[in-house]
């Protein structure tokens, strides 16, 4: 079963920024609030340049304080021109992810919309399609916090004592 949804957030960032944040798979912990561990791999000997391959592993509460550690085999392709960022997800249990973050600039820094494409068999939609969901919406709001938070930093004089 196919199910499609989107979500966007501005951000007081350039898209340069946003894309280099996105593009990097160490990067992803702290976004994704399931991640707890990234592994980077080889890239495919026909893969281009840029591409960045990395096996994902999400801690997903089941019932209460038992939770399942899934290991999800992950792409992200970034486009050479900074103005979008797409990421392919597959899990097991045949659930698969497809999404872009578009990356548009604006007055207040850069529009970011992720559109997202899930397919997860119709027994596991109604589990899995709410859980990615909220966790698309948290990574924007993660990313928003973490680059105006260090965008923040960096603007502040440095204080000495």
């Amino acid at each position: 079963m196919r199910v499609a949804f989107a979500c966007g957030i501005e951000i007081a960032a350039p898209p340069a920024r946003i894309h280099a944040e996105l593009a990097a798979p160490e990067r992803q912990l702290g976004l994704q609030p399931l991640l707890i561990e990234v592994v980077p791999l080889a890239a495919a000997p026909a893969d281009p340049p840029g591409v960045r391959r990395f096996e994902a592993v999400e801690r997903v509460p089941l019932f209460g304080r038992v939770a399942l550690r899934n290991r999800i085999r992950v792409t992200v392709r970034p486009d050479p021109e900074g103005r979008f960022v797409d990421f392919h997800a597959r899990s097991r249990g045949a659930v698969e992810v497809r999404s872009r973050f578009a990356l548009e600039p604006c007055a207040g820094g850069t529009r970011v919309r992720e559109d997202v494409a899930l397919r997860v068999p119709r027994w596991l939609r109604r589990f899995v399609e709410p859980r990615a969901v909220a966790a698309q919406a948290a990574l924007l709001a993660n990313l928003k916090q973490r680059l105006e938070a260090e965008a923040a930093r960096a603007a502040s004089p440095e204080k000495t004592g």
